[in-house]
């Protein structure tokens, strides 16, 4: 194989490529804006108005209120998925720093970041808890049995996409789970 045979080959592999992302990019926003009609939908079903679905961070609050009845739920939520983002920021920062030069004192850094690692971990694993916990008393607060609420926490998306569009189900209002989020 020649030069010109193996620049052709390349060629044909980056164009490959391109369509490939340019298709799942595609997907990506057709899913995107069903989620958004999903949650606009269920939005209205609960007496809020439409477009506070289409705001990232306020629709994660106007969700807590439509399962629990206040912001607090959404709120812990957000907090972990910052507390998340810092400490595993911190511990990357700190592990780049660390291993950038060849000065041995730059090691205990490494060490100092093993802390904060493990933080990162508990927030991830209290933001499952949380999400966990979420789906199913917002799944519950639109009417539905206790096996959809469990099947809303593995898929969530797909049960949304249900009550979304399921002409026979209709909001409720929030049940009284736990005690620490009134």
């Amino acid at each position: 194989m020649d030069n010109t045979e193996g620049m052709a080959v390349l060629a044909g592999l980056g164009i490959f490529i391109v369509i490939f992302l340019g298709f799942m990019l595609l997907i990506t926003v057709v899913m995107l804006v069903i989620y958004f009609i999903a949650l606009w939908k269920l939005f209205v079903k609960a007496g809020e108005e439409g477009w506070k679905s289409l705001i990232p961070i306020y629709n994660t609050l106007v969700m807590s209120k439509i399962a629990t009845g206040n912001f607090k739920l959404g709120a812990a939520s957000l907090c972990m998925s910052l507390g998340y983002s810092f400490f595993m920021g911190i511990a990357n920062t700190l592990n780049m720093i660390a291993t950038s030069g060849n000065d041995s004192s730059l090691a205990a850094l490494s060490i100092i970041s093993l802390p904060m690692s493990l933080l990162a971990i508990v927030c991830s694993i209290a933001m499952a808890v949380i999400g966990g916990y979420f789906s199913y008393i917002f799944t519950e607060s639109y009417g539905k049995e206790t096996i959809w609420c469990v099947l809303s926490i593995f898929f969530f998306p797909i049960i949304m996409l249900i009550l979304a569009f399921d002409k026979n189900t209709h909001y409720v209002g929030p049940k009284n789970h736990i005690k620490w989020f009134e």
